[in-house]
């Protein structure tokens, strides 16, 4: 079965790996204006490799909480990663390898490993999503507070809009069908209405609800 990555995705990868590097700027330089050291958000960038989280852990940190509230909080956040693994498990390696696997399981490494059509290209698009934002994630809160630490407001630039904004071009060929339309914006109404009511990141938790409404068409 094919395994290579058509350029088209290789080069959708590759914006989101950039797009993914400049949120983790936004976050180094979050630290830094929050005079927390270095190897606090150096340390979530490479073992957690979850931005809601860790943004979620360093503000709640920064304003007094305690370390286990507010790691738990992070855990609670990252509870769609359960029904992402188990999305992804048919073309995920069951030797020593799915431990990294289980590692790079994010939103996006999810997102294009299940876009493919075949297992082997599923697999292949998976790891190098996964891989890609492993490395640009931690590169970037590395700059990002370095940079912290001499620009007073590092947000004027818009770099943490380059994320979502990428993700949605991604995405946007997919809302083509009707079915996946509806519940797109549906998940979103939700997401929103829900905002001024649950802590950052819950809300996307239950967006998810949207995918019990409308049957599958094409």
């Amino acid at each position: 079965m094919p395994n290579k990555l058509n350029l088209a995705l290789i080069k959708a990868i590759i914006l989101l790996a950039i797009a993914t590097f400049l949120v983790g700027v936004s976050l180094g330089s979050l630290a830094a204006s929050y005079k927390l050291a270095l190897w606090i958000p150096i340390l979530l960038s490479l073992t957690v490799l979850a931005g809601a989280a860790e943004f979620t852990f360093i503000g709640m940190i920064a304003t007094g909480s305690h370390p286990i509230f507010a790691a738990l909080t992070g855990i609670l956040i990252n509870l769609r990663h359960l029904p992402f693994g188990l999305s992804v498990d048919h073309f995920i390696e069951k030797n020593a390898l799915r431990f990294l696997a289980s590692h790079i399981l994010n939103d996006e490494s999810v997102m294009f490993g299940l876009s493919q059509n075949d297992p082997a290209t599923q697999k292949t698009a998976y790891w190098s999503c996964g891989l890609s934002i492993a490395i640009a994630w931690p590169l970037g809160v590395f700059l990002g507070y370095l940079l912290g630490q001499n620009i007073p407001n590092i947000y004027a630039f818009g770099i943490d809009a380059a994320f979502p904004a990428i993700l949605f071009a991604l995405i946007l060929a997919l809302l083509k069908n009707k079915t996946s339309r509806n519940r797109a914006l549906l998940g979103a109404a939700f997401s929103v209405l829900t905002i001024p009511l649950l802590p950052t990141g819950l809300p996307v938790l239950i967006s998810l609800f949207a995918l019990f409404f409308w049957k599958h068409s094409t």
